[in-house]
């Protein structure tokens, strides 16, 4: 199995962007050893109009036409040109390339920072990202019964709340050789201690087995930054008939030993332990 390494970014509808509130609404995939240019993106404005007052449904549509024939324009180019591409540089980043094509201003649709990996099959990786970042907030059939940052302010928020723990959390970046991740909530002893909450509570068991193979991967990579972080990742079992492929995705997480899991069930012990431990480091400091 050949692999090859690729970026993406996501292209965010920004109603107002003094507030900084968006919807990830469309991906764009670029794996440059191929060649290989993908953009996706959602028509469906359901839940735009339903966060968004005043959302102009026709402008957006309008909007996202005009990016997918601009990117297929594209695409085709490079099919019909052996990859060579109209740009004095091959861009080494999905976000160089599409700020190339659609420049970053304060428009409604903006471009977010990049981020990537390592795939066999760019195409699949696109569908997946898609599916994962977009399709599934706007598609009721694949909706979760409880999404990540509802279990998380459920279950894990009251471990970062802690008036002894909060002052020492932030946000981290790990970057590596062929993946990168943003957590929300990470804090540093020695090594970056980081978090990140995963909902496996979904309607169908494909989608749970796909999120397991996507973060089991994702850790394995992040494992090789050079600050080898200690990832947390804060689960949640499925409420319905899918206990059986829960239990399998907890198997694959488990099974490349680069991540630590932690289950709702104990998520008062996780809070706990979390104090302790940066009371322990604070006082070693001292």
């Amino acid at each position: 199995m050949s692999l090859e390494p690729y970026s993406f970014c996501f292209l965010r509808y920004v109603h107002e962007p003094l507030s900084g509130e968006f919807a990830n609404v469309g991906v764009l995939l670029w794996a440059p050893d191929s060649k290989f240019l993908g953009f996706k993106a959602s028509q469906k404005f359901r839940r735009l109009s339903h966060f968004f007052y005043g959302f102009q449904q026709q402008d957006y549509r309008s909007l996202i036409g005009r990016i997918e024939r601009q990117f297929g324009k594209l695409s085709r180019s490079l099919a019909d040109s052996q990859g060579v591409l109209p740009f004095d540089e091959a861009p080494k980043s999905a976000r160089e390339l599409a700020l190339q094509v659609i420049p970053h201003d304060d428009a409604a649709l903006q471009w977010s920072l990049s981020a990537g990996g390592i795939t066999s099959s760019p195409s699949e990786e696109l569908d997946a990202l898609f599916q994962e970042v977009v399709a599934r907030h706007y598609d009721s059939v694949d909706e979760a019964r409880r999404d990540d940052a509802t279990i998380f302010r459920e279950f894990y928020s009251r471990a970062f709340e802690a008036p002894a723990v909060k002052p020492f959390i932030k946000e981290h970046e790990v970057n590596a050789p062929h993946a990168s991740h943003v957590f929300s909530h990470a804090w540093k002893n020695g090594v970056w201690n980081v978090y990140q909450p995963l909902s496996f509570d979904l309607k169908r068991s494909e989608n749970i087995r796909n999120k397991a193979y996507h973060w089991e991967s994702l850790t394995r990579w992040l494992s090789q930054s050079a600050e080898r972080p200690n990832v947390y990742l804060l689960l949640a079992a499925s409420s319905g008939d899918q206990r059986r492929a829960y239990e399998d995705a907890k198997d694959l997480l488990h099974a490349s030993g680069e991540a630590n899991l932690i289950e709702e069930d104990e998520a008062g012990d996780f809070a706990r332990d979390l104090e302790r431990r940066i009371l322990v480091a604070e006082l070693a400091e001292d």
